[in-house]
């Protein structure tokens, strides 16, 4: 996922000779009794901790007052325990995986994030040998190519400069001819080296490709072996170069995908960027759901196997990342989006190995990951009636 993060709090601390407001209601406090000197030390930190303890304060206040003892006690509990109240648990022990392989997925986000790929960033021979080593798993589950060859090229401009990228695109047709098509993306690369520090990017996102490559050869067992239980669709499966910079991969491919399909129907667009580094609550966040006039309808379905935890919308930060993420424009499903192409984006919010040299196959919940392959691959088999706009 690219760094889309924007207006960031101004640096202010609140003093601890101010700590009585927290006493106050808020529309009995006078801002001329905050004196906040120049010399005081400000850090996002100390604002992320006080603005978040002054604003539940007063909200458990309120909701107090409003309910009464015994409801707020009920309240409570319920926002403590996440999804609890839900079919989803929220918790790593209720997981039961149905097919998704976790030492396959380990294997391919193992291989993809180590030394030897040097960080996949753009442009570079690490960036090569991703796009092998992804066309070789192409391959190897009998996937055909997008055209000549499964690596497709593409150029982009980046201030005065230009700069030549190349997604990895491979397709599994219907066995009809048809115009339908729904795409699965995650980008491949990430940021490269910095001195001797390796960026690994094991869930920024070698993740995302260890996930999409295992749909890919679920849906290739299936289709081989029950065509039936399969919508009459054309699948295509694409690892996206240049997402950290700026997006382009995924901005080439809709063109092409514009003068190379004109005639086709883009049912749905996945899109799989940090899907193995579950926070609080434990649970994947799908982003584009108001895509969707029957999401309530399908939603059910993806979980009802694996009881993973899905949240609709990405939370709020707090604490010492007192920053907000653009979510819509966060990630490869955007330029789908401004094309009126149809996307879902599974993503987990941002944490501290989030593009730093500690974004390890280490740190990863391989688990997990399973558990999110299995719901996105969950979406490829829904009727085309719960895709409607």
């Amino acid at each position: 996922m690219r760094d889309s993060t924007q207006f960031p709090v101004t640096h202010l601390m609140l003093p601890r000779q101010h700590q009585s407001l927290l006493n106050k209601n808020l529309s009995d406090i006078n801002l001329s009794d905050i004196n906040l000197s120049p010399s005081t030390q400000f850090n996002h930190s100390r604002i992320g901790q006080l603005l978040a303890k002054f604003t539940f304060m007063h909200f458990i206040r309120y909701q107090f007052q409003r309910l009464g003892l015994l409801a707020l006690a009920c309240f409570v509990a319920t926002t403590l325990t996440g999804c609890a109240s839900s079919p989803e648990t929220c918790a790593r022990t209720e997981l039961k995986l149905t097919w998704a392989e976790p030492l396959e997925l380990q294997a391919i986000v193992t291989r993809l994030s180590s030394d030897e790929f040097e960080g996949r960033k753009t442009q570079t021979p690490g960036a090569e040998k991703s796009r092998d080593y992804i066309k070789q798993q192409f391959q190897g589950l009998g996937l055909q190519p997008w055209g000549a060859d499964f690596i497709v090229p593409f150029e982009y401009q980046t201030f005065f400069t230009q700069e030549n990228g190349a997604n990895v695109v491979a397709t599994a047709m219907a066995t009809e001819p048809t115009n339908r098509w729904r795409i699965i993306v995650a980008h491949y690369d990430h940021l490269g080296m910095s001195g001797n520090k390796i960026y690994h990017g094991a869930d920024d996102n070698a993740s995302g490709v260890a996930a999409m490559l295992a749909i890919a050869k679920h849906w290739q067992q299936q289709f081989a072996l029950q065509p039936h239980t399969l919508p009459k669709v054309n699948l295509m499966f694409v690892a996206t170069d240049a997402e950290e910079p700026g997006l382009y991969g995924s901005i080439a491919l809709v063109e092409q995908l514009k003068t190379r399909l004109p005639e086709a129907t883009f049912e749905l667009m996945i899109n799989l960027d940090m899907v193995s580094h579950p926070g609080r609550p434990y649970g994947i966040y799908l982003e584009g759901s108001r895509n969707f006039t029957q999401f309530n309808q399908f939603k059910p379905l993806l979980n009802q196997q694996n009881r993973l935890c899905i949240k609709l919308t990405h939370p709020k930060p707090v604490g010492r990342s007192i920053q907000s993420t653009d979510w819509l424009r966060a990630s490869d499903h955007y330029p789908f989006h401004k094309a009126n192409i149809p996307w879902l984006y599974f993503g987990v919010p941002t944490h501290p190995q989030y593009h730093t040299p500690e974004d390890t196959v280490a740190t990863i919940d391989i688990t997990f990951l399973a558990a999110v392959t299995e719901s996105a691959f969950e979406l490829l088999q829904l009727n085309a009636e719960y895709l409607k706009k």
